[in-house]
């Protein structure tokens, strides 16, 4: 999208909260998303050279200097240091390594890094319309905040959301992330396979696909028909539900296909022993969940229940999960962290800003 209208959108889309809320937004957290944004899984190690040989903050904050360090490509920025798992003299795998005793001390940390001009202009998109940037988080990984629980993440489960442009996806194990991934397709481009196949507008294909959207056509005959009324600028037409069914399944079951293998590429199946938790605005589509039953290897189930305290009006909104997954994160990093203090530049402060956000 042209950058001048993403910046119309969001100051479209300020101004209308703002209006809900009568108030004044001054302060945002955003959701990072994109083909470009890529991961890989580090780990670093540093000696305990206190006297009594015991894990300190100070040790902590070492490792993840070191994990911050990672080597990239010349264009790169990283994201996130999420970390893993702590790793002791005795190899044992812990969380909360304070106050044990150790030579040394290891960390294994996923990070999550993509293109910093790419990034950089996020922020800075949001913030020439004098709102300040409080935070950021990877999509994928703010919406498992709003899909997962702990016992999820544990077992080891997958979140995809399937939204409008891209499709993301994160899997957790042993309650940590283990692998990102974005690709470049959504709603949209199932959309405008429906035009295209059925010699539609966009926003008729739209239209159909939103009321009339399916991926299995139950009857044998293939004629039951929907009809779409005549327009202003477009005769009214008489569509096959096997037709569509056909379209969109190509589309889905290749998004789905896509995802799989790149799991299989990184050996992560055999650790998944929970499930594989669809959500997303493009997820309402019928017959999902029976075709990603047949795609992957796990259990699967559609997220549109989430789990939130207070007025539920959006609980059962899939579109939502990124959203709501952001609000839980943005609480949880205010009372872990203390609060940024305004926009510096954005080339000096961005990659400082997303730094000082700590992960849970």
């Amino acid at each position: 999208m042209d950058y001048y209208l993403a910046q119309q959108s969001i100051e479209d889309v300020i101004l209308e909260a703002e209006k809900k809320i009568d108030g004044e937004i001054g302060e945002v957290f955003i959701a990072l998303t994109g083909s470009h944004i890529d991961s890989r899984t580090v780990r670093v190690k540093t000696t305990i050279e206190n006297e009594e040989l015991l894990v300190s903050h100070e040790s902590l904050e070492e490792l993840r200097e070191l994990a911050q360090g990672t080597v990239l490509p010349a264009d790169q920025m990283v994201v996130h240091e999420l970390l893993q798992h702590y790793y002791l003299d005795n190899g044992q795998a812990t969380t909360q390594p304070l106050g044990s005793s150790s030579q040394s001390l290891e960390a294994s940390y996923h990070i999550i890094h993509g293109m910093q001009t790419r990034l950089e202009t996020s922020a800075r998109c949001v913030a020439e319309l004098g709102v300040a940037v409080q935070g950021c988080a990877l999509a994928s990984y703010a919406t498992a905040q709003a899909v997962l629980t702990q016992e999820y993440k544990e077992l080891g489960s997958v979140v995809i959301d399937l939204g409008a442009g891209v499709t993301d996806y994160i899997v957790y194990y042993n309650g940590a992330v283990v692998h990102t991934g974005v690709i470049a397709v959504g709603g949209d481009h199932m959309t405008q396979d429906i035009a295209l196949g059925l010699k539609l507008s966009f926003n008729r294909a739209e239209q159909l696909k939103s009321k009339h959207g399916l991926l299995y056509h139950q009857l044998q005959s293939g004629q039951e028909t929907v009809l779409l009324e005549r327009s202003l600028n477009e005769d009214e037409r008489t569509i096959y539900l096997q037709s569509l069914a056909q379209i969109m399944m190509a589309r889905q079951k290749e998004t789905l296909d896509l995802i799989r293998e790149d799991l299989e590429r990184n050996d992560l199946w055999p650790s998944i022993s929970g499930k594989v938790f669809l959500t997303g605005g493009a997820s309402k589509v019928r017959g999902l969940q029976r075709l990603a039953s047949q795609v992957f290897p796990a259990p699967v189930q559609i997220a549109h229940e989430l789990t939130f305290e207070g007025d539920q009006t959006y609980s059962k909104r899939p579109d939502l999960s990124t959203v709501l997954g952001l609000l839980r994160y943005a609480q949880h990093v205010r009372l872990a962290a203390p609060r940024p203090k305004g926009w510096r530049k954005v080339k000096e402060s961005f990659r400082d800003l997303l730094g000082a956000v700590r992960l849970f």
